[in-house]
């Protein structure tokens, strides 16, 4: 390999790797409290740093979460009217 096919793979881990923590960035916010994010985010930036890449990388989108939240609902929903009719 030449030295331009291994910086542009190298550019392209960079930008991957900004983009998955970007993501994750956008998870956490969604999650939780913004000024406690902000808090983890400066206080304790090499965790939180890891902790949004591996959310952007595996995490699940608002939509999955919604949608999980929803089929719990459902199913608690049905738990609760099965032990009325008892």
């Amino acid at each position: 390999m030449d030295d331009s096919s291994i910086s542009i793979i190298g550019f392209i881990i960079v930008v991957l790797t900004i983009y998955w923590t970007a993501r994750g960035l956008v998870q956490i916010f969604q999650r939780h409290n913004a000024i406690l994010v902000v808090l983890y985010i400066v206080f304790l930036f090499p965790i939180a740093y890891i902790h949004m890449f591996v959310l952007g990388v595996f995490g699940s989108s608002k939509k999955k979460r919604i949608l999980n939240k929803a089929k719990e609902k459902v199913q608690f929903d049905n738990f609760v009217e099965e032990e009325k009719k008892k």
